[in-house]
C-alpha cells in the first residue's frame, strides 16, 4: 500500500510540473498583456517601464523560475488586472464552482446509474428503449447548445426558472442540468454495461436456481460487483465536469471559476489561469489517486500492493 502510494505521488509531482510548464510556457505564446493594459497611444517609454513593473523584461526561464518557487509556497502572486491576490479571487469565486460541479454529480449519479442498472435487468421494457434514447441524445448534444435549448424552454417560455447569474438558490437548475446531461448519460451507459456482464455470470444463474428473487440478487451481488466500472469513470467524470464548467458557466453567466478563467483568457491575466489550471490538475490527480484506493474497498480481491 505504501508503495503504492509512494509511486502514485511521484507520478503525480511530475505530471504537475508538466501541466505547471506547459500552461506558463503557452501563455507566452498568446501576446504581451502589458498592451492590454496601456492606453491607446502610450508611448513605448510607458510600456517598458509597466512591462518592468510586472517583471516582464526578465528572461522567460528566470519568470518560470521565480514561478516555481512561488507554486511550492502556494504564492500565485497577484492578478495582473485586479492587483489582488489571486488565491483571494479563486477563494471568491470556488465556492459557486463547487455547488454547481456537486449538484451536477449528484443529478447524474443520481439518475443515470439507476437508470442503466433499469435498462440492464429490463431490457425488453419499453422504458429501457427510451432511456437508450436519452442516452444518445445526452452524449451527442453539445453542452452549449442544450444550455440554450434549457433557458429558452424554462426561463423564456415557461418563465420558471432564472436563466443566468446567482442571485438566487433556483439559479442553480440549468446549469446543474445541462452541465450533468453528458455526465448522466455517461454513468448510464457504463452502469448498463457493468450490470450486463455481471448478470452473464454464473454465480448469478446460480443464485437465481436457488430460488433467489431478481431483486435481491441485483442489490446484494451484481451492484457491488458492477461498481468499479462506475467509480473509474466517476473520477473522470468528476474532473470532465469541472472542465466543462468552463463552458455552462459562461452560457449561464455564473460567476464561478469557468467564467472567470475565460475572462482571464481573454485579458492575459497569466496568474489567474494558472493557479486555476493547476487547480485543476490537482482536484484530477486527487481523484485518479481515491479512486484506485476504493478498488480495494468495493473489491477486496484488489490488492494496491500489486497495482499498476
Amino acid at each position: 500500500m505504501s508503495g503504492f502510494l509512494i509511486k502514485r505521488l511521484a507520478q503525480a509531482a511530475i505530471s504537475v510540473f508538466g501541466v505547471s510548464a506547459l500552461i506558463f510556457f503557452l501563455q507566452r505564446l498568446t501576446g504581451d498583456p502589458v498592451l492590454l493594459m496601456v492606453p491607446e497611444g502610450a508611448t513605448q517609454e510607458a510600456i517598458d517601464q509597466l512591462r518592468a513593473t510586472l517583471g516582464f523584461d526578465r528572461p522567460v526561464l528566470v519568470q518560470f523560475g521565480e514561478y516555481l518557487a512561488g507554486v511550492m509556497r502556494f504564492d500565485f502572486g497577484a492578478s495582473i488586472v485586479q492587483n489582488v491576490p489571486v488565491l483571494d479571487i479563486i477563494a471568491s469565486r470556488l465556492p459557486y464552482t463547487i455547488a454547481l460541479a456537486a449538484a451536477a454529480l449528484a443529478l447524474a449519479l443520481g439518475i443515470g446509474v439507476p437508470l442503466g442498472v433499469f435498462m440492464a435487468v429490463r431490457r425488453e421494457h419499453w422504458l429501457s428503449r427510451i432511456g437508450m434514447g436519452f442516452v444518445l441524445a445526452g452524449q451527442s448534444l453539445p453542452t452549449f447548445w442544450s444550455g440554450i435549448l434549457l433557458i429558452l424552454l424554462f426561463a423564456v417560455v415557461l418563465g420558471w426558472l432564472p436563466s443566468s447569474g446567482a442571485r438566487q438558490a433556483s439559479s442553480v437548475i440549468l446549469p446543474a442540468i445541462c452541465l450533468s446531461l453528458l455526465s448522466m448519460a455517461t454513468f448510464a451507459r457504463v452502469a448498463r454495461t457493468a450490470t450486463l456482464d455481471e448478470l452473464a455470470k454464473p454465480y448469478v444463474r446460480a443464485a437465481r436456481a436457488k430460488g433467489l428473487p431478481m431483486g435481491r440478487v441485483v442489490t446484494r451481488h451484481v451492484l457491488r460487483n458492477g461498481a468499479i466500472p462506475v467509480i473509474s469513470i466517476a473520477a473522470l467524470e468528476i474532473a470532465n465536469l469541472l472542465s466543462g464548467a468552463v463552458i455552462v458557466e459562461t452560457v449561464f453567466a455564473w460567476p464561478g471559476l469557468g467564467l472567470l478563467t475565460i475572462q482571464s483568457i481573454a485579458a492575459r491575466d497569466f496568474p489567474i489561469v494558472q493557479a486555476i489550471v493547476l487547480l485543476g490538475a490537482f482536484v484530477s490527480i486527487f481523484l485518479n489517486l481515491a479512486a484506485d484506493v476504493l478498488y480495494s474497498v468495493v473489491d477486496p480481491r484488489i490488492r494496491l500492493d500489486g497495482a499498476r
